[in-house]
């Protein structure tokens, strides 16, 4: 009974040890470092290199003109904007024609046809970056709006660092309770696992990728291979990073301080259906990587609040103290990114979801046996073959 008490204490105190040594970085310095405070420190480029802004965008009638009219709006001195009209079937293309001729900075790219061995979004980038004179390429989302001079920032902090790549974290729009928890716990997870403030360092096992904001030089993007290296790979964004530092090229993150803003979904259940895609992805569509993942994030997330009512004495202090830093952190977080403070408490209601949305995840792709992304089936079988 005595070893048993002393178990339960030590592994309480060991997790709440594994939370602060893999959260408290990735969480707290990480999202302390923003554009804005960093790039205080530096002086702008004497000379402005041309910026090339690809907006890929497919059925995206509802948020295009506004989130391109903020894009228009960037008071960068040599930028050019590319959108690409992919496969359209609402008034998408309409919209961005109009546009252009508002604005001869932009040129509208039209899409009728997928070619094989190509997933849509990659596809439409590389195109997008084929046709593009500029020094750097910024991939962003069709729906992510644009501060008028957070693009100087980036470009000053990329020239003064000499980056190769920069990933900015977007201000989240989200509005829902249970929406921004969900978010939330999502984006923390995404820290631990990731542990962000290693991408400047040479450890090639910490990289990032962010869709609303991938910057790249060109010439790092066309040494790594670009999109056609993974041509196949629904996680884009992220696998564009890892094939960046990979390519053993210079990387940083940081937190945008609201200068790029996203609404990711439009309600909690958008959340669950929008990791439908790629939920089984971040597992390489592999059953055990999921199962050995969704078990360590039960245990470590969900496991603390069975403890503290299972052993509510001295043998539970340490889960106790896991718990608390668990909220703290949240707390920590939701405040840097814009949301309310009072969505950490629904932090087990997230977790439970979180977990349920990665297998929902699985189990869609494997019955269906492929991914189905905008009217366009994948199967899953090519998918598996080329996971970068």
């Amino acid at each position: 009974m005595l070893r048993m008490s002393i178990l339960i204490l030590v592994s309480g105190w060991v997790l709440f040890a594994l939370w602060v040594l893999a959260s408290t970085p990735s969480l707290i310095l990480t999202l302390w470092r923003s554009l804005d405070k960093v790039v205080a420190r530096m002086h702008e480029p004497a000379v402005w290199p041309k910026v090339s802004l690809i907006v890929p965008a497919r059925d995206e009638e509802r948020k295009i003109e506004g989130a391109m009219r903020s894009k228009l709006g960037i008071d960068y001195p040599n930028l050019e904007l590319i959108a690409v009209d992919d496969r359209s079937q609402d008034a998408t293309g309409p919209i961005l024609d109009r546009l252009a001729a508002e604005d001869p900075r932009l040129c509208v790219v039209h899409l009728d046809a997928l070619p094989d061995g190509w997933l849509g979004k990659s596809h439409a980038m590389h195109v997008a970056a084929e046709r593009a004179t500029g020094e750097y390429l910024l991939f962003t989302d069709a729906d992510v709006f644009f501060a008028p001079g957070v693009l100087r920032k980036a470009v000053t902090m990329c020239e003064a660092r000499r980056l190769d790549h920069l990933a900015l974290m977007p201000r989240m729009l989200s509005t829902g309770f249970f929406e921004q928890a969900l978010e939330l716990y999502f984006a923390m997870m995404l820290c631990i696992a990731a542990q962000p403030w290693l991408v400047r360092s040479s450890w090639r096992m910490s990289y990032v990728g962010i869709g609303a904001f991938n910057m790249v030089r060109r010439s790092a993007y066309e040494l790594c291979g670009g999109h056609t290296t993974i041509r196949l790979d629904v996680l884009d964004d992220v696998k564009l990073g890892k094939l960046i530092k990979r390519t053993g090229l210079r990387q940083d993150v940081l937190d945008s301080a609201g200068g790029i803003r996203v609404q990711w979904q439009d309600s909690f259940w958008g959340v669950v259906r929008g990791l439908e895609k790629n939920g089984f992805a971040v597992f390489d569509y592999s059953l055990a990587k999921l199962t050995v993942a969704t078990s360590l994030m039960a245990l470590i997330s969900l496991f603390p609040y069975f403890a503290v009512f299972l052993w509510p004495d001295v043998r539970g202090l340490g889960f106790l103290c896991a718990l608390l830093f668990i909220h703290a952190a949240a707390a920590f977080a939701a405040r840097r990114i814009g949301f309310r403070i009072t969505v950490s408490a629904a932090m087990p209601v997230a977790i439970v979801t979180m977990i349920y949305t990665m297998w929902r995840s699985a189990f869609l792709t494997l019955r269906r046996q492929g991914v189905r992304w905008r009217d366009t089936f994948y199967p899953l079988s090519l998918l598996r073959e080329h996971v970068y």
